[in-house]
């Protein structure tokens, strides 16, 4: 930011710790990270304008070389106006999904401040990780809570679990002797773990060990053997741990209970037979509209015509989305939204993924930690509808810039405008 002066230093500043305190504010204030997203995006627009012809250059030039991040964020939003227009219904994308469409704004944006400055939002991750999981800690002590705060329990852990791991993965931009700042992230990560573990999420515990080999990827001294052994040993004692568990055997064998219930049609109304009943809804909705879907508003209607059918239970009706983010957003947009959520997911991952061996400590770490961010969101959209929660898809959006914007930064970095004063000396 040393290259910033007067307004623009300051805004600059703002900028910085709304990025750092995002993290934490998401899962305890969610309405204050909203403003931070907002200040934000505000941070953008004003450095694209102060930058005048320089900035539009330099973000024409970033938009001209990842032009398939830019499509790909911005396939959601898109593939809802498409069905908006097929089916002949007046133009209005929610900002819920707009959102993703600011990627190419909030990467050019946030690369702007430096890669330095962007590397304190692991700082936001570990304190996320670390209130989340004392928060949660003491409202379990009456039984698995439904909701933290304001937020459904599953997306909460999940994005705690998610956090730990980022953490976890940041420890790579440590040096060897900064044992305070490993020790801390190395805290958050076991919090990150006590939160999917102690709020019972079994779709979150599917993407441990995949977020765990992220975290061994930048792990210093390891070849790929030994990382796969520690990984192996890792999954393993976890195993152990939870078969040792009274949540995990209950929350396991209640699983195994209740998909062997709905095979058998004696016991459909469970948290595995509505996912599945929400499933079959949901396929049914895109074979029903395979280029429209049913639309957003169309989604709990269709629900009350298949359960008037028999086709699903009454119960399935109280949900609003399909416990799945691929079958939802097929359900309600047709084969243009579920190829786009995939483009979401994937594109992002491909790139990061050719980022993570550069020599640069810096670039490599942050990749890492864009690739477990798209995974994570992957594995956990298999059993969650995360885009369908406003916090959800504000943190990928920001995180995904994030990393994005710490590995181009120096490519797309536009240098200082001369002051007029300057110019008058240098004439």
């Amino acid at each position: 930011m040393s290259r910033f002066t007067g307004m623009e230093k300051v805004l600059s500043l703002v900028a910085c710790a709304a990025l750092i305190s995002f993290p934490l504010l998401l899962l305890t204030y969610p309405s204050a990270a909203n403003t931070g997203f907002t200040l934000l995006l505000m941070w953008c627009l004003i450095a694209l304008a102060l930058q005048r012809r320089a900035g539009l250059a330099s973000w024409g030039s970033m938009l001209r070389a990842h032009w398939p991040m830019a499509a790909a964020m911005a396939s959601l939003p898109a593939a809802l106006l498409l069905r908006q227009v097929l089916s002949g219904e007046p133009p209005d994308v929610p900002y819920l999904y707009l959102r993703f469409a600011l990627f190419v704004l909030l990467a050019w944006g946030l690369a702007q401040l430096g890669r330095r400055v962007l590397q304190g939002v692991q700082w936001g991750l570990v304190a996320g990780a670390i209130v989340s999981a004392v928060w949660i800690h003491t409202l379990a002590e009456h039984g698995r809570p439904i909701h933290v705060g304001v937020s459904n329990v599953i997306p909460f852990a999940n994005l705690s679990l998610l956090m730990g791991m980022l953490a976890l993965v940041s420890i790579g931009w440590d040096r060897r002797r900064h044992h305070l700042a490993v020790g801390a992230k190395l805290l958050a990560g076991a919090a990150g773990l006590y939160t999917s573990y102690i709020s019972a999420t079994r779709g979150g515990w599917l993407a441990i060990p995949v977020l765990l080999l992220f975290v061994l990827m930048v792990m210093r001294g390891l070849n790929w053997r030994s990382r796969a052994a520690l990984l192996a040993v890792l999954v393993g004692s976890m195993a152990v741990a939870g078969y040792c568990s009274s949540i995990v055997k209950t929350r396991v064998t209640e699983a195994f209970s209740n998909i062997a219930a709905f095979s058998s049609q004696t016991g459909l109304d469970t948290s595995e037979g509505w996912r599945l009943q929400l499933w079959k809804a949901s396929l049914n909705m895109l074979q029903s509209h395979p280029l429209t879907g049913v639309g957003p508003e169309g989604f709990s209607p269709a629900l009350d015509a298949l359960a008037a059918s028999g086709f699903i239970t009454p119960a399935t009706t109280q949900f609003g989305h399909s416990h799945n983010d691929i079958l939802y957003l097929g359900a309600t947009m047709g084969l243009p939204g579920m190829l786009a959520v995939l483009a979401v997911y994937l594109v992002p991952a491909v790139f990061f993924l050719r980022h993570v061996r550069n020599r640069d400590a810096v670039v490599r770490v942050a990749a890492t930690m864009g690739l477990a961010t798209s995974v994570g969101f992957l594995l956990f959209g298999l059993t969650e509808a995360m885009f369908f929660i406003a916090m959800t898809n504000a943190f990928y959006t920001l995180m995904i810039s994030t990393c994005f914007a710490i590995v181009v930064a120096r490519d797309h970095q536009p240098e200082p405008l001369a002051r007029p004063d300057a110019q008058a000396v240098a004439a």
